[in-house]
């Protein structure tokens, strides 16, 4: 039983894991497209590979660091409020969508000049993506035990080549495509609100804020 337990607590954490990180990738999904339907030489795919490893890696080291530092912030229920921002991020999702990504990404590949597939890639996760993995990764690790943030660190990186794969054999499929960017908003904005959550409640924050009205 002990042993089936930890086997249960592991399958959830890998695939919890998986799903939040899939909830940050739909918008590097279609933009990844983007550039494998104009990119089809191996050393432009090599670069796409590298490029996205690279920017999706600064963005978990970056929430790995903030996640260290809060971690020592001595009362739960203050660390439990950081689920609001997944909250948040979600709510926005819901209401305006995030097409940000998408425009840098064709207007880099549109542009006459030559590009540095590397740098750009890196540049366009960074910066259309970076708030929002912050600021869902951050109360995620946060909420993790050390063997479980193992884990998912290893789940993550699974995810980032799957995604560069995926849409690398997706990219000459362009109603796929159209059909993400329809729905990918609802996808993202409820996976961010029942993350959010649910560190909210495991954190007992929920009766904190309801305690300081009383």
């Amino acid at each position: 039983m002990l042993f089936g337990g930890n086997r249960n607590k592991m399958l959830k954490t890998i695939i919890t894991s998986a799903i939040t990180y899939s909830s940050t990738a739909i918008d590097l999904l279609i933009i990844l497209m983007l550039f494998f339907a104009k990119i089809k030489d191996k050393k432009g795919i090599r670069d796409i590979y590298i490029g996205q490893f690279l920017g999706s890696d600064v963005l978990i080291l970056v929430s790995l660091f903030f996640a260290f530092i809060l971690h020592y912030v001595p009362d739960k229920r203050l660390l439990g409020l950081l689920g609001i921002i997944p909250i948040f991020l979600g709510l926005k999702a819901l209401i305006l969508g995030d097409s940000a990504g998408e425009k840098m990404a064709n207007k880099e590949l549109n542009s006459n000049n030559k590009i540095n597939l590397i740098r750009t890639l890196m540049f366009i996760t960074i910066v259309s993506c970076g708030a929002d993995n912050i600021g869902l990764f951050v109360p995620y690790f946060i909420s993790l035990t050390p063997l479980n943030l193992v884990i998912t660190l290893i789940v993550f990186l699974i995810m980032i080549f799957l995604l560069v794969f995926v849409a690398q054999k997706m990219a000459n499929v362009p109603t796929i495509g159209a059909v993400l960017e329809k729905y990918s908003r609802w996808f993202i904005g409820f996976v961010y609100i029942f993350i959010g959550g649910s560190v909210l409640i495991e954190n007992g924050s929920i009766q904190f804020i309801i305690n300081l009205f009383k």
